[in-house]
């Protein structure tokens, strides 16, 4: 068996001054693998490279834009959530900081990079919607009635803003084509985001014979079935054989990045859908802590999610064209997207 669980630096990259710490901290817990989340300036990325490697530790993944956008100065340059912009120059600035992240994981030998891609540009009711489940109940008229207002809205905005996303991803793709790394659009928590659950289809059509696939989050489907948009294992009947990876973490509510045994995730049904190649990155708050990761990771691999039989052939090649599988709590901290204004 092949210990197949990353961790991403969303946990702990913000905690420690010295990139030595971050990996230290990984090892000591019992990781090989980690997930590179967007909080390294290029300086900081090539010292993580050069720690990992001393280490013995692989990058899977980066979670895009890694490394952030820096300006003349070295500093963090403004960044936001740009590939659906209407503004072409946003996009195209976004647009060229991901495909910086695709040029890193080639050279370090990571297999995937994490993409969000925008949203409708509206403004999101999600927060009225569960405030209005806690007061009325879930699928009470009130619930039901923001539901439908906020999805006619979101659909009668999307059209330049999906446009432009598609624009963007199959740029990037094109950038990804030829090197090893594959790209994963990641599902996302916001019902204003792109892609929704049909919109996945629009963007693995629009980079048909490009590596782009999708990329689940265990929390984010979750969370869009309590406010009421979606059913969560709907993403991955429908697009499990498209999967490059998955964010793995529980939700309790609307509250999600929590560690696994904590909330309330069926993560045997995620089980039924993982493949031997797919990515598994535990994706965490940085309020969680290293005992509740250990009990997570004993959690998962009893499930038969933190570890695999794959062949090291199998996990770099990838097998996509085989058949899917078949198809007491503590109080939760905040969202790890929360007032950030960038979540996972």
């Amino acid at each position: 068996m092949n210990l197949e669980l990353s961790l991403s630096t969303s946990w702990n990259g913000s905690r420690h001054q010295r990139v030595a710490g971050i990996v230290e901290e990984h090892r000591g817990l019992g990781f090989r693998q980690l997930e590179a989340y967007c909080h390294f300036t290029p300086d900081q990325l090539e010292e993580l490279r050069r720690e990992a490697g001393d280490r013995e530790v692989v990058i899977s993944s980066l979670h895009s834009p890694c490394p952030v956008a820096v300006d003349d100065s070295g500093a963090r340059a403004r960044w936001g959530d740009w590939l659906a912009s209407t503004v072409e120059s946003e996009r195209v600035y976004g647009v060229d900081a991901i495909k910086r992240t695709i040029d890193f994981a080639s050279e370090v030998g990571a297999r995937g990079v994490v993409i969000h891609l925008g949203n409708v540009g509206i403004f999101p009711r999600q927060r009225t919607i569960v405030d209005a489940i806690a007061q009325h109940g879930r699928s009470s008229e009130e619930h039901r009635r923001l539901v439908d207002e906020a999805w006619r809205e979101r659909e009668s905005r999307k059209g330049p803003h999906l446009d432009a996303a598609l624009r963007s991803i199959r740029a990037l793709g094109e950038r990804a084509a030829g090197t090893p790394v594959r790209l994963g659009v990641e599902a996302r928590d916001g019902y204003h985001e792109i892609p929704s659950l049909d919109e996945v289809a629009d963007v693995l059509s629009a980079c048909d014979g490009l590596p782009v696939y999708y990329w689940h989050d265990a929390g984010h489907g979750a969370k869009l079935e309590y406010a009421g948009f979606v059913e969560h294992e709907d993403y991955l009947r429908r697009y499990g054989d498209r999967m490059l990876g998955m964010h793995i973490h529980d939700t309790l509510a609307g509250r999600d990045h929590l560690a696994p045994g904590q909330g309330e995730t069926d993560f045997a049904m995620l089980a039924r859908y993982l493949r031997p190649e797919t990515i598994r990155t535990v994706e965490l708050h940085s309020h969680v802590t290293p005992e509740q990761i250990s009990h997570a990771v004993q959690l998962l691999s009893q499930l038969g999610i933190g570890s695999t039989g794959a062949s090291p052939e199998a996990l770099q090649i990838g097998l996509w064209d085989s058949p899917p599988a078949d198809a007491p709590t503590p109080t939760p901290p905040p969202s790890l997207g929360e007032g950030l204004g960038w979540g996972p």
